[in-house]
């Protein structure tokens, strides 16, 4: 199969480790060419970009890997996104990483359904409507979630307290949400309604936007538990 890559960026680096060895790579930035010869071409860019390079080969099979970019107009499009999170100098395992697909032309499915398999098994149907909402998700589960720990990490520092003894915990949690469900694995004062201790937390927390955020959450817990 002959595969044109564009787009150097993070998640462009990781997309040609994992395919250079089983399809003929061709690999393009932003100065890519305007013709090319390839089977299927796969663009990695920003969100802002996909549309432009898109109408750049209206005849050609084009996948663009954006989780909440909607499926182009042209006649060959396609959507390549890999539902994961890519940080640059970390390897990636291929076949722990979902990927969403869709074409514009059910004869192009064949093909698609070709590239991703070199990669992974897990390979899943997603209309762009269903793909959008689960950007949505993917999200919370990650971005937010890391962003927790960004504000925990940086609670640790003012208190100098030793942030690496938290690790365990959070490790914890992603596989008892897995093992379970989300909502089995919830714990915590507030699924317990223990207000003496939200009470004490707050009064630990100087910063007014993480207490605010500690409130919020904590009601959200409650109403999710009662429904």
């Amino acid at each position: 199969m002959k595969v044109a890559l564009i787009g150097k960026g993070n998640l462009g680096h990781h997309l040609y480790e994992g395919l250079c060895s089983h399809v003929a790579l061709e690999w393009y930035g932003r100065d890519y060419p305007r013709t090319i010869d390839a089977d299927l071409i796969l663009i990695a860019v920003p969100d802002k970009e996909v549309f432009e390079v898109c109408h750049s080969f209206k005849d050609k099979l084009i996948a663009h890997t954006a989780g909440s970019v909607k499926l182009p107009d042209t006649s060959r499009a396609a959507v390549f996104y890999p539902l994961y999170s890519f940080s640059k100098g970390q390897e990636v395992d291929w076949s722990k990483v979902p990927l969403l697909l869709e074409t514009a032309r059910k004869e192009d499915e064949v093909l698609l359904n070709e590239l991703a398999q070199l990669l992974t098994s897990k390979i899943f149907w997603i209309t762009s409507e269903k793909r959008e909402k689960l950007h949505v998700a993917a999200v919370l589960v990650n971005n937010f979630t890391n962003h927790l720990y960004t504000l925990a990490s940086d609670h640790c520092t003012a208190y100098e307290l030793p942030f690496d003894v938290l690790h365990p915990i959070m490790k914890q949690g992603p596989e008892k949400a897995i093992e379970s469900t989300p909502l089995k694995a919830q714990t915590g004062p507030a699924t317990r309604g223990d207000q003496n201790t939200m009470d004490q937390h707050l009064s630990q927390l100087e910063n007014d936007e993480l207490r605010e955020l500690y409130v919020l959450m904590s009601n959200s817990i409650k109403k999710r538990d009662e429904l």
